[in-house]
């Protein structure tokens, strides 16, 4: 009668760490953080769908850019996002690209400018949409150009 209660108790205590050790994997393994900014694109931003996944459009728009002699600030092909240095003045791009359809993704580009400086505020607050004709407008509508060129356009 002992020994049944021993290993009922030694059962009872592996199902117990058992389930703590899952909870804890399971825990670690999601991380909901990404590198992605707090803010959505300006509403004047250019999308389209492109035939190839997330990374692989990040990837081919860092090349692109970077071959057009754009410095790129911050690039994570995980989370599909990249952000260029200021060039032309004070012009700035952005990328998001977004799963859409299996190898299909949702891109956007925004171009955005600041047209003055204050400490006192954030960078985003000081950032208008481009004008258009504008280089920071120009150079968004040419990477969107060369990525439908080499990577195909979906349209619905």
């Amino acid at each position: 009668m002992r020994k049944l209660e021993f290993e009922m108790r030694n059962r009872l205590a592996l199902e117990f760490r058992i389930s703590h050790f899952a909870f804890v994997l399971l825990l670690t393994a999601c991380t909901p953080t990404t590198t992605r900014p707090a803010f959505a694109p300006m509403p004047e931003a250019l999308n389209v769908v492109i035939n190839a996944p997330p990374e692989r459009v990040t990837q081919f728009a860092d090349s692109l850019l970077r071959a057009d002699t754009i410095g790129v600030r911050f690039v994570n092909l995980r989370d599909a996002f990249l952000e260029t240095r200021e060039f032309a003045g004070r012009h700035r791009l952005r990328l998001w690209a977004d799963p859409d359809v299996p190898g299909k993704s949702r891109v956007t580009i925004e171009a955005v400018y600041r047209p003055s400086e204050d400490p006192s505020r954030t960078r985003r607050d000081l950032e208008r949409a481009a004008p258009p004709g504008s280089a920071g407008q120009l150079r968004a509508e040419q990477l969107l150009a060369a990525l439908k060129d080499k990577l195909g356009v979906t349209t619905y």
